[in-house]
């Protein structure tokens, strides 16, 4: 039977709810009781007394089960509903009649691997931690998440769910180990004592909500722009103009081995301030890393500077090292440690793939990305947007599961990153198709597969100037893909 819960479609199956679907993706496989004996048989059900309420945009269902299977002696009822916000809820309850030992009572949720392998995911435990982390690609042998109160993921296409668990201590393995297509997430934790001991008269008791975190949409990124390096700073009418886009930040370079730092990250800073937003720093550090991260976070706070996040890179190679972070991360969590510090490269992925550090103790990896390292034609320039979500798929994964921020995206190259510092330019070079239509739907097909990934930030070209939103009077049509 198809039911509806306002945007989730779903339907019912012997007491259970199957393929919830919100504008034709699966989110939820199935919701279902289960009940296991010490070998982990599966006991049958009975229903009976089952009423169903529906109108176009909800239900409520309840029936009433019994087991007498297997040496399990139970019997209760259920009552599942769902709302016109999306909203669904599954309440169990039972009462043994007799004694018996089993592995497992209780509700199960069945999660789809197309569109979460992967995916990020927040779990939250029942004396309030949180852990972020993500649904596997490889098999995992052992659970995927233990004690779980309640979890929110977000699918590929960037909708955002959630499931909150009372009446058991709930956590979740990777079912593909026995080639189910699922990930499950199920009362009972494996490692407790089993078989457990029910007694007659035992009540137990199971309540899991099921919430759409968005109402199905897909969750935007952070956006911010960069810092024009070689112009004039912003006009009045610019900075009006681009205050509309509710920006999330500015992103320059500070290259602490040179002696001009203070006067461009201040010039930085008064375009920032015009705009309303924190900037975003990647700060290059040479041989003496630890005294050039005292000074500039002295210089910060002196100047108290509105930060939102700072990348960690070596001057020479432009990227995250092991080294650099025992260099550097004391001084920068204790002097400054609201913000956000993430490291990665200043380069393409393939840098930070192929020269992967510890992860652990940054809040983000970032990279940057150009669609033109080998071709330059249209049509290629068009076909490249199809890999950047694999990039911040594969940089999660790698990365353990911390938020990518792909910082800066540009048509064309900025420099040739194989080639030594000195020789990098310092004006990055405009393509000029970036004001043309064809820049306009490059960037509306880069921002919407990278929103659809889950990228936490992104930063695109420059606030004005060639390589900006506009120039002069002259607004660039890609403009209006950031309103």
């Amino acid at each position: 039977m198809q039911l509806n819960a306002g945007p989730v479609q779903l339907s019912l199956d012997n007491g259970s709810l199957r393929q919830f679907l919100v504008n034709g993706e699966e989110v939820v496989q199935m919701m279902h009781l289960s009940f296991r004996d010490p070998q982990w048989n599966t006991a049958a059900i009975i229903l009976t007394r089952q009423q169903i309420h529906q109108t176009p945009e909800s239900f409520t269902i309840t029936y009433n089960w019994q087991v007498d299977d297997l040496g399990i002696q139970m019997a209760g009822n259920a009552q599942i509903s769902g709302q016109s916000d999306g909203t669904v809820t599954f309440d169990f309850y039972g009462k043994a009649t007799g004694t018996f030992q089993r592995n497992r009572i209780g509700i199960c949720v069945l999660h789809p691997v197309s569109g979460l392998a992967g995916q990020p995911c927040r779990v939250e435990h029942p004396h309030g931690q949180t852990t972020d982390s993500l649904f596997p690609v490889m098999i995992p042998p052992a659970q995927v998440f233990r004690d779980v109160r309640s979890m929110t993921w977000q699918m590929a296409s960037g909708r955002v769910f959630r499931v909150e668990f009372a009446g058991e201590v709930f956590e979740t393995e990777d079912q593909r180990n026995f080639t189910d297509a699922s990930y499950k997430t199920y009362p009972t934790p494996v490692d407790l004592p089993r078989p457990v001991l029910v007694e007659t008269g035992t009540e137990i008791r199971q309540h899991i909500v099921f919430t759409s975190e968005n109402s199905g949409l897909p969750v935007r990124p952070r956006i911010g722009l960069g810092h024009r390096p070689d112009g004039p700073p912003l006009s009045q009418s610019q900075t009006n103009a681009l205050k509309t886009l509710n920006l999330s930040h500015l992103r320059t370079e500070v290259h602490l081995t040179k002696p001009d730092w203070p006067g461009n990250l201040l010039t930085a800073q008064l375009d920032a301030n015009l705009l309303g937003v924190p900037l975003e720093l990647a700060l290059f550090f040479g041989d003496d890393a630890t005294e050039q991260a005292r000074q500039f976070a002295q210089f910060a706070i002196d100047h108290a500077l509105r930060l939102y996040t700072l990348s960690l890179f070596g001057a020479d190679a432009g990227r995250t090292s092991d080294a650099l972070l025992n260099d550097v991360l004391p001084v920068l969590r204790k002097r400054l440690p609201d913000v956000l510090l993430g490291g990665g490269t200043n380069a393409h992925f393939v840098d930070l793939n192929n020269n992967r550090f510890n992860f652990s103790p940054i809040d983000f990896v970032t990279y940057s990305i150009t669609p033109q390292v080998h071709l330059s034609d249209d049509r290629t320039v068009m076909e490249n947007v199809a890999g950047q979500a694999d990039t911040v798929l594969s940089a999660r994964v790698l990365s353990g599961g911390k938020p990518v921020h792909i910082s800066p995206i540009t048509l064309l190259p900025r420099y040739n990153a194989d080639a030594p510092p000195n020789d990098r330019a310092t004006i990055p070079p405009a393509d000029p198709r970036q004001k043309t239509v064809f820049g306009t739907e490059w960037t509306q097909l880069s921002l919407t597969s990278l929103s659809q990934i889950g990228a936490a930030s992104v930063t695109y070209y420059e606030t004005h100037g060639p390589s900006g939103l506009l120039d002069g009077a002259e607004v660039f049509p890609v403009f209006k893909v950031f309103l």
